[in-house]
């Protein structure tokens, strides 16, 4: 009777755990992004803004950031992945408020912060566009695991290329970085995320 009470007990302690799992563990599984888990601190960058001031991370507390980094020559990934945060955005109606798109240059002997602003801004004027000189943005790259490498051997009349790294960053309103996305991720997965953290954090 004692070692079937002591099973039934054991039973009734895993079925605990379990439950506790779930609800501790089982709304981040519903993620369509890789989650950084547990979820780590994004870099703070601040970097010179098209208006003359500054613009950096902290600024953006209370918002869901989606972070891209690019270039306004870029012939493909880049308009790509713009085209489709614009979409996500749209698709958002009035939750977009509580999302701001950055995107930030891997192109500084080209792409001065009124260029870049410009690129953004002709996909969506809620989108923010910034660059600065190759030491205040190799930090950011760095900090950000950014693969960047000028590729010489397509400098030609129409200038150069520029190959990078693709990935799309999504930092919670804490300023923690909570999921990214390869190139190619469909609009829907991201509109998918953002719904349920928008609702989170309401």
């Amino acid at each position: 009777m004692e070692r079937r009470f002591l099973w039934l007990l054991l039973g009734m302690l895993a079925v605990l755990l379990v439950a506790a799992g779930v609800l501790l563990f089982g709304q981040r599984s519903f993620y369509r992004g890789v989650l950084y888990e547990p979820p780590q601190a994004a870099y703070d960058f601040q970097l010179p803004a098209a208006s003359g001031g500054t613009t950096s991370l902290h600024e953006m507390r209370g918002k869901l950031v989606l972070l891209f980094f690019g270039y306004t020559s870029c012939p493909d990934v880049c308009p790509t992945t713009m085209a489709v945060l614009r979409q996500v955005t749209s698709d958002l109606g009035a939750l977009a408020d509580g999302v701001q798109v950055v995107f930030i240059s891997v192109d500084p002997e080209r792409d001065t912060p009124q260029r870049v602003q410009g690129y953004v801004s002709a996909f969506d004027p809620r989108f923010i566009g910034l660059s600065g000189s190759l030491d205040q943005l190799e930090a950011v790259w760095q900090a950000y695991g950014v693969y960047r490498q000028v590729d010489d051997a397509s400098a030609s009349l129409a200038g150069y290329l520029v190959a990078h790294s693709t990935r799309l960053y999504l930092i919670d309103p804490q300023g923690d970085l909570l999921l990214s996305y390869s190139y190619g991720t469909p609009p829907e997965d991201i509109l998918s995320d953002l719904r349920r953290l928008l609702r989170k954090n309401d």
